[in-house]
């Protein structure tokens, strides 16, 4: 389906950042870059940077504006702020150090449709160290489970796309530290809406950003999962120990399945 098929869509772009000025600039530059003409506006939510974020004084040719919360919030709460202020009928999601492939745009304004409530597609790495190798791994292995187009239960906060409307009657993201992204996906099911996988939407990111961070992560998302008994968690911690890439990166292998124990003792521990 063509974009010639619907009328052209007003897209806000919505990015949450803290500490990272020289990553807005490059963002900015890229969205400029692959822009067919429906980004209607960019906005930037500054999670109370040290020092607060100024507006790119670069032309664009769509308006950059910038939100500041006075305290930080996580990104979950930037992005809904950020939505309420949108005045696009569309709600493009990136990461500040995220970069949209030249066809973003152009695949955005095909793939989300009036059918569609939200799109989300793959994340590629521009690093390559092992943390940034083991989590692609991850990510590959969750996409080559779906096929185009096809529902899924997750979202790329970094990597999507949803309908302004929708997202506000939802109530937008989950205002919790982990796995807000994917709280999306069960709020807009609560309405018979779906998120569609699209891989042609794809963005290059930064994906480590440290072991120390990736284990914080995996603890904290098993935290928040439902209670598991010791036996299921060892079950998960087995299976994830079988598909890993022993042979072809087996630094990748071990880090990832560290980061399932982690995960897998965090979902078997008593509710905090």
């Amino acid at each position: 389906m063509s974009t010639a098929d619907h009328p052209q869509k007003r897209v806000t772009a919505v990015v949450a950042t803290r500490n990272r000025p020289g990553d807005v600039r490059h963002l900015l530059t890229a969205i400029a870059a692959c822009d067919t003409g429906i980004v209607h506006e960019v906005l930037l939510v500054d999670d109370a940077s040290d020092t607060p974020l100024r507006a790119d004084d670069a032309e664009h040719p769509f308006p950059v504006r910038v939100l500041r919360n006075a305290v930080r919030r996580g990104a979950a709460a930037s992005r809904n702020l950020a939505a309420k202020e949108a005045t696009g009928d569309v709600l493009a999601f990136l990461d500040d150090d995220a970069r949209p492939l030249p066809d973003w745009f152009h695949v955005l304004g095909d793939a989300l449709t009036p059918e569609r409530a939200a799109i989300t597609g793959r994340v590629l790495p521009f690093d390559s160290s092992v943390v940034a190798r083991a989590r692609q791994y991850r990510y590959e292995v969750r996409y080559a489970q779906h096929a185009p187009f096809s529902p899924v239960t997750f979202f790329a906060g970094g990597n999507s796309a949803v309908w302004t409307e929708l997202f506000l009657t939802a109530g937008g993201f989950p205002d919790v530290v982990t796995a807000s992204d994917n709280g999306l996906v069960e709020r807009l099911a609560e309405s018979d809406r779906q998120v569609y996988f699209v891989p042609a939407l794809r963005v290059a990111h930064r994906n480590s950003k440290g072991a120390g961070i990736a284990f914080r992560e995996a603890w904290r998302a098993g935290r928040l999962a439902p209670r598991s008994t010791p036996q299921a968690a060892l079950r998960r911690f087995t299976a994830a120990a079988r598909v890993q890439p022993w042979s072809d990166d087996p630094a990748a292998a071990g880090l990832n399945l560290g980061l399932q124990a982690a995960n897998s003792l965090a979902t078997a521990l008593p509710a905090a």
